[in-house]
């Protein structure tokens, strides 16, 4: 049984995960959730769906994973603890000085719905570097 992976955002971090998802015979991406009009999205392999971010939640039931690829000023405060709510998610936040906040906010949503989050893992700016 292979990880139904999801990702939530699609600029280069999203085109990094992608990539990382097909070398591993242990997980399939289930698709791309972007805010941009999903038809003007092209993925890096032929074939991956992309599907409106605002119909994100009605997916919940075949995603195991989400990777929230945003940024860590506005995108990642704000949708990390919603997506929470229905998926388990990983994020890559690096404002160091928000972590501890932002951890309070990811974990109060995890608790309430049984999910499980990773936060502030380190690929950005490192895969970049």
């Amino acid at each position: 049984m292979k990880i139904r992976i999801a990702i939530a955002g699609y600029g280069n971090l999203g085109k990094g995960v992608e990539c990382a998802i097909k070398q591993n015979e242990d997980t399939e991406l289930y698709g791309i959730f972007t805010r941009r009009d999903p038809s003007s999205v092209k993925p890096v392999f032929s074939g991956t769906s992309v599907f409106p971010i605002q119909d994100i939640a009605s997916h919940k039931d075949n995603i195991d994973v989400l990777i929230i690829c945003g940024g860590s000023a506005t995108d990642l405060p704000v949708q990390t603890p919603e997506f929470a709510k229905y998926f388990n998610v990983i994020d890559s936040f690096d404002t160091h000085a928000k972590i501890p906040e932002h951890f309070a906010k990811v974990d109060a949503e995890c608790k309430k719905s049984g999910k499980v989050a990773v936060i502030s893992v380190g690929w950005d700016p490192g895969m970049f570097s």
